[in-house]
This record gives structure tokens, C-alpha cells and sequence, in this order.
């Protein structure tokens, strides 16, 4: 998957997020960004998770690497640039393809103004994409193990879930096990489920409910 590609999933709705960020910090909007790490799978967004410290968001990497199978990793973050303010993107895939981009923001009263995202050469610090490269090298979890619930194994009766639904259980499990540990730190983990039946099984695989949402209240509608 290429740079472009992925950058043109995550961009809309992390301009959103932050534009929705603002709008909570009163009337100055000085409410700053989580720092959100995004998991790409299939050419689609799966999950995010944001956290009000670098360092909690980071640490969910490698759970995100492992138990979705993400293809690539996007750590996205307010900051400040020669004085300016902007958004950073990390992007790494696992192909070890990593870039850094830039967006510059003009942020006035009552309105987020956006730039184009470009190139943003070196980072000052690499860490952020050291973290995101050590994650994708690890080895994902076998969907195609996940044991059925509704079956005991008697003869002629298949043991496992089809990968399809084992996708979605580890993925609901995955989430579930982030989504208590970033809780207490008002983070937030969100899953896009693939579709209506796909986010009713990871709510039966216990994906706790406020963490589910559709491709539709992921990606804002243009303009």
C-alpha cells in the first residue's frame, strides 16, 4: 500500500478530530489534539486509539501490530513547528516504508484552517517511528485458531471459527484489552467495523460498546 494511499484514509478524519477537539476547548479552542495512533488493515482505517500522552499512545503500537495484523501504523499529533502550529503524521508500514508529513494549520477563533499535507523530510526526533517500526515487525495472532463457542468439538463439527469471524474476535479482544488500559487515562479506542454484522460479532465478542463506530462516523463527508 502506498504513502499516498494511506495518508489520504487517515487525513479527513484526523482534520476532523482535531477541528472536533477545538470546538470543546471553549470559546478560545485551546483544547489541544490527542496524540492518536491509527491501525490500517485491508486499505481501510480499523482502529484508533487516543490518549492524552505520547508515550500511552505509543505503547498500544505493538497490541495494534499483533492483534489486528495492521498493515501500516500512523501516529498523528498536534504540534509546533518553527512556531507555527501543525498536525505530524508517522507513518510506518510493514514493509518498514516509514515517512513523516507535515500539515500546517491556521487555527482562529470559531474555525480550523488546513493545509495540503507534505513531506516533512526528517523528524527532530525519530522515536515515534523507531516505536511504530519495532511493532510491525512482530508476528500477528492466527485468526484461523480462535475456537468456537457454540460447538464441542464432537466429531465432524469444525472446532474453530472461520478466519472471517476469528478476524473479528480477535480484533474485538484486542480492543477490549486497549480499551481498559488507556480508560483510566481518559483515552478512547475506536474499531470501524467492516459492516453492520461484523460490529454486532465483535459486540458479542465483548468490544465494549461506546468503542464501536461505522466507516460512515469515521469518515466525515467532504467539505
Amino acid at each position: 500500500m502506498l504513502i499516498a494511499d494511506i495518508m489520504a484514509l487517515v487525513v479527513p478524519p484526523v482534520t476532523d478530530l482535531l477541528r472536533r477537539t477545538r470546538s470543546r476547548g471553549g470559546t478560545h479552542g485551546e483544547q489541544p489534539m490527542f496524540p492518536t495512533i491509527i491501525a490500517i488493515r485491508n486499505d481501510r482505517v480499523v482502529a484508533a486509539v487516543s490518549t492524552p500522552r505520547m508515550a500511552a499512545t505509543l505503547s498500544c503500537a505493538q497490541t495494534l501490530s499483533v492483534g489486528l495484523d495492521a498493515t501500516a501504523l500512523v501516529v498523528a499529533a498536534q504540534a509546533e513547528l518553527d512556531g507555527s502550529p501543525a498536525l505530524t503524521y508517522s507513518v510506518m508500514t510493514r514493509e518498514r516504508q516509514a515517512k513523516f508529513v507535515v500539515q500546517r494549520l491556521r487555527l482562529e477563533e470559531g474555525r480550523t484552517l488546513v493545509s495540503d499535507p507534505v513531506d516533512g523530510g526528517d523528524p527532530h526526533d525519530a522515536t515515534i517511528l523507531r516505536t511504530l517500526a519495532e511493532a510491525v515487525q512482530q508476528q500477528p495472532m492466527d485468526v484461523t485458531r480462535v475456537a468456537r463457542k457454540d460447538k464441542g468439538g464432537t466429531f465432524g463439527e469444525e472446532f474453530f471459527l472461520p478466519a472471517e469471524q476469528g478476524r473479528v474476535v480477535v480484533d474485538a479482544g484486542t480492543l477490549k484489552t486497549l480499551h481498559e488500559r488507556v480508560a483510566d487515562i481518559a483515552g478512547q479506542v475506536l474499531y470501524v467495523a467492516r459492516s453492520p454484522e461484523a460490529g454486532r460479532l465483535a459486540l458479542e465478542a465483548g468490544l465494549p460498546r461506546p468503542c464501536l463506530v461505522s466507516a460512515e462516523d469515521w469518515t466525515p463527508a467532504a467539505g
